[in-house]
């Protein structure tokens, strides 16, 4: 899986490292910066960071999904490591609604 960062790649073959990293990354980068993993084009895991927090989202075809729980950075990469994964504990562990775009 492609992961990148404020639309640029970071790693085009991710490991959990590098999602750690990146992740961590946001914060220092500022408001509305925001890190992907994708696996095809239309399915991918995304957050941006914003003062408040994190906004975490993942789309799987023409479904695209967000979670509105509070999420610090040890949250928001445990979803993106289950992404990469394929760990159904995604779909359980986060409240997820269905985003209207």
């Amino acid at each position: 899986m492609e992961l990148s960062v404020n639309e640029e790649i970071v790693a085009r073959e991710a490991t959990e490292n590098d999602i750690e990293s990146a992740i961590r990354g946001l914060r220092s980068s500022g408001d509305d910066s925001f890190a992907i993993l994708t696996l095809f084009e239309n399915s991918f895991i995304q957050t941006v960071f914003a003062d408040d927090g994190y906004g975490l989202e993942y789309k799987k075809d023409d479904d695209l999904f967000g979670c509105y729980d509070e999420l610090n950075e040890d949250a928001v990469i445990k979803a993106f490591v289950y992404y990469l994964n394929r760990d159904e504990r995604l779909k359980t562990e986060y409240t997820w609604e269905p985003v209207e775009y």
